[in-house]
């Protein structure tokens, strides 16, 4: 057992020195002042090196077709007819819980679980007692009351 661990810690002191010694030819070779040719004025510019071998791979493949959009397709579908307390909201998002909703105007809803079992977060959605916690808002006409 000692005789393995004697091996142990050299090929770790082995391991450990080649690693710092290709640390410092990459920090030596990596960053590097190169001479403008085509200026009048004597100047140099400090170029990064370290990735150079590599720039290729970031190039968009030209096979794939034209780059699309990432987000979504058609966008949010915002509702513009919400209210919370008699308050108009802006920017609402159908599909939002109605306490994210209630937020944007700083109307706080108290909540504990969020999911909808201790019911503490009980609101009027048009009229209709719901879960703010767990119900989305609706596309059309919302008119939310705190209770």
């Amino acid at each position: 057992p000692f005789l393995i661990y004697i091996e142990m810690m050299y090929t770790a002191r082995s391991f450990i020195g080649t690693f710092l010694a290709l640390c410092l030819i990459a920090k030596v070779t990596a960053f590097g002042v190169i001479p403008r040719t085509n200026s009048a004025a004597p100047s140099s510019t400090t170029r990064l090196h370290f990735f150079g071998g590599l720039s290729d791979a970031f190039k968009n493949d030209d096979g794939l077709g034209k780059p699309q959009n990432a987000g979504l397709k058609n966008g949010p579908k915002y509702n513009d007819n919400v209210t919370v307390n008699g308050k108009k909201v802006e920017g609402a998002v159908a599909g939002q819980k109605l306490t994210a909703v209630a937020n944007k105007v700083r109307v706080k809803i108290p909540v504990n679980c969020q999911k909808g079992d201790c019911g503490t977060c009980t609101v009027k959605l048009n009229g209709r007692q719901v879960k703010a916690c767990s119900t989305p808002l609706p596309t059309g006409k919302a008119k939310i009351e705190t209770l």
